[in-house]
């Protein structure tokens, strides 16, 4: 007992540093817990969806109708056609009307009942937004329906136009479900059929021979799409592996600063206490009580911090994972509540830090008594790096700064990881911010001379309309790894609709066959080399040897003329798949496959910009509170371990001023450092995080950290050094200049 109270005093002694100890594990074992819990929650809501509401693995159009019953018996799978039809619901505002499916992708129900004649299911975000209750009435095409409920579908978790958008305003669309005789009524119908296999493995395999059997057949393809690519629903996916790594990486790094302070505290409390420990010793105490007695500073701070942690993450885990089902509805079945993760976020931190603790205590413990009762053994060696500078040119201030630095390597090594990991953090949202604005200032807005993009359902030839260029296109697969998928776009050697630079910034017409940077690098390949790939219609292969690399970040592309490309293609001279304009234009039912808005894309992502604000202000304020824990920390152990030299300083006359820019200031360069080498650090986790995402975002984006973020970041560190160097300048004040007397006496 009469130990355990001494621990509990020199915590109190030394609160500040304990509680910030305790801080950094209520932070890593918050984040450990409410990721973790939500990335399982996220998972099982998708699986249990994927699995009730037979999620197909693909869908598909062809120019004829099949019969689905036999090829479903075929290819052992479930087949069911479908399709969509976008209709205007008020100016401006498209609701993408959905078959209701028996089958596969049965829409889920979560509130009200399944639309009868003349009734609608709707989108509960694009209901509630737009005032449409159940009961209302609502006009779509020209054809009044009565809400009937609120759907949630399988095949369109997430809600956006298309993968261009990004971001979706429930203001201008959402989605619906009506009976399949009222869909056929509807104008500008998208037949579409969807399949699922019954053999849940290899189905990249069994999408292949569905494929080469329907060719055989001579039908034709006109799409087909593997559902672990489509944005609506491959961005759930991305999102639980987002939260899977973050929810190890994150908790691991606090953890690791935790481990490195408390060892370092451990090391100094028991060196400036060996007298203490030689003492104890004398009195009888063995050495498993000492041990015993050191081990209640790492138990406590773990045990209180992890703990308080964990409940923390538990209550946030509600509200982090409906945040996530307002951005990927689906039905929740059950909340699991995984108690593992709670034991693990406690004994994990207890573990380590009272291992660390444990090779600390057993290296002092070795020392005889006798010399402990002296002081301990003396050690007045100076480490490598000391030695090997050579500081007698430098001033005074200069040469005691940077000794007090080299003289602990624990201490500046834990202030610089510490800083390191507080640049990452707070520069993670502006990384992205600046991401996504290069990709559309430097990529799309530069690439793209158009407003509007229209592509047939089938090859035209002939003049097209006036004031529009005309374009062909072919979506790719490499041979050897079908995985990788892109489109080949030939279009017109003079075109000023894509505007193409090289990487010197040299401006070039795609009178060659040229591909874009971000798809150069993920195929690596260089000016000079070939590819092969095979056409996702047809299954034909064709071989392309690049002939420049164009410095565009608008996408994954493959530029050629025209008439090559239609040439390599076996298409008619002159034939093309859809025209560029820069009005919007009309045309005959069935005649128009897609549209695209260059101004919706760059809405799409202004609005998640838009949203990232207050990710990006939450990460900021984050690293502002972790970096003054740091260096508040170990500003206090500099602090502490030189309150002789402060004694001293007072009684030979130093001004305050002066005193505190040589303790206080010693580890402005550690600082600097810290946050120079936490740039790259940074830059280099986001490009293998980019990189990572890319086949499920179905984009490239280019990791950028403009220069102004740059420079805020280094005023928000600088202005936290600052800020926990006037919380410590007390303590300095509060030295008297008898200490240094003492120091002497002792």
């Amino acid at each position: 007992m009469t130990l355990f109270r001494k621990v509990i005093r020199t915590m109190l002694e030394y609160k500040s540093r304990y509680i910030g100890a305790m801080l950094l594990l209520t932070i890593s074992s918050m984040m450990f817990v409410m990721l973790n819990m939500t990335s399982i929650n996220l998972n099982n809501a998708f699986t249990v969806f994927s699995e009730r509401n037979v999620l197909s693995d693909a869908e598909f159009s062809t120019d004829t109708e099949i019969d689905t019953a036999a090829l479903g018996e075929q290819f052992a799978a479930k087949v069911e056609l479908g399709g969509t039809a976008d209709c205007e619901v008020r100016p401006g505002q498209t609701l993408r009307v959905f078959s209701m499916m028996n089958a596969v992708n049965i829409p889920a129900v979560q509130e009200g009942h399944l639309p009868g004649t003349s009734e609608i299911m709707l989108g509960r975000l694009f209901a509630k937004t737009n005032g449409c209750k159940i009961g209302d009435k609502i006009t779509v095409a020209n054809r009044e329906f009565t809400v009937s409920g609120y759907t949630l579908l399988p095949n369109y978790i997430y809600v956006i136009k298309s993968k261009e958008v990004m971001m979706n305003d429930p203001k201008t669309f959402g989605v619906g479900v009506i009976g399949k005789a009222d869909f056929d009524h509807l104008p500008d119908q998208n037949k579409v059929y969807a399949i699922r296999f019954d053999e849940r493995g290899n189905i990249k395999s069994q999408e292949a021979e569905v494929k080469n059997a329907l060719r055989s057949q001579g039908i034709h393809i006109t799409n087909w799409q593997s559902v672990e690519k489509k944005v609506n629903v491959s961005y759930v996916p991305m999102e639980i592996s987002v939260l899977s790594t973050m929810s190890a990486a994150v908790p691991l790094a606090m953890l690791a600063l935790t481990c490195v302070l408390l060892g370092m505290l451990m090391w100094r409390i028991i060196k400036s206490e060996s007298v203490i420990i030689g003492t104890f010793y004398a009195q009888g105490y063995r050495k498993r009580e000492l041990r015993r007695h050191y081990l209640m500073f790492p138990l406590l701070v773990s045990v209180i911090g992890s703990a308080f942690g964990s409940i923390l993450g538990l209550l946030l885990v509600d509200r982090i994972f409906s945040l996530m089902l307002t951005a990927f509805p689906m039905p929740v079945q059950e909340t699991i509540f995984n108690p593992w993760l709670i034991v693990c976020a406690v004994l994990l931190p207890i573990i380590i830090l009272c291992g660390v603790t444990w090779g600390i205590i057993g290296k002092i413990l070795k020392t005889p008594p006798a010399i402990l009762m002296k002081g301990g053994e003396a050690k007045n060696k100076t480490n490598f790096i000391e030695r090997s500078l050579r500081l007698d040119r430098l001033s005074f201030k200069a040469k005691f700064q940077i000794r007090e630095q080299v003289r602990s390597l624990s201490r500046t090594f834990f202030l610089l990881l510490g800083v390191v990991v507080a640049t990452m953090l707070m520069l993670y949202g502006l990384t992205m911010k600046s991401s996504v604005d290069y990709m559309l200032n430097e990529g799309v807005k530069e690439m793209y001379n158009l407003k509007y993009e229209y592509v047939f359902t089938s090859e035209k030839t002939g003049i097209p309309p006036a004031g529009t260029e005309q374009f062909n296109a072919a979506y790719v697969s490499l041979a050897d790894n079908e995985d990788i998928s892109f489109y080949v776009t030939g279009v017109l050697p003079d075109t000023e609709r894509i505007k193409l630079k090289d990487i010197s910034g040299r401006t070039l017409k795609p009178e060659q066959t040229t591909i874009t940077a971000p798809l150069a690098q993920k195929l690596n390949v260089n000016e000079g080399g070939s590819l092969t790939v095979f056409d996702t219609d047809n299954g034909k292969e064709h071989t392309f040897v690049i002939e420049k690399v164009v410095d565009t970040y608008a996408g994954d592309f493959l530029f050629m003329p025209l008439d090559q490309f239609n040439s390599e293609f076996g298409l008619p001279a002159g034939a093309y798949i859809g025209i560029w304009s820069d009005k919007p234009m009309t045309f005959a039912q069935g005649e128009i496959q897609s549209t695209k808005s260059i101004d919706a894309i760059v809405k799409g992502f202004g609005m998640l910009i838009d949203q990232m604000g207050a990710m990006i202000y939450g990460l900021i304020a984050a690293a502002f509170i972790l970096g003054l824990i740091i260096i508040y920390i170990v500003t206090g152990l500099v602090v502490d371990e030189s309150r002789a030299s402060i004694s001293l300083m007072k009684v030979f006359g130093y001004r305050k001023k002066e005193i505190d820019r040589l303790i206080l200031g010693s580890n402005t360069l550690i600082v600097v450092a810290g946050y120079l080498l936490g740039i790259p650090a940074l830059l280099g986790t986001v490009g293998a995080l980019y990189g990572s995402l890319t086949e499920s975002l179905q984009i490239v984006l280019p990791v950028k950290l403009n220069v102004w973020y740059m420079l805020f970041g280094f005023i928000v560190v600088m202005v936290t050094f600052e800020f926990a160097k006037l919380m410590c300048r007390k303590k300095v004040a509060r030295i008297p200049m008898s200490e240094a007397l003492k120091a002497g006496t002792e």
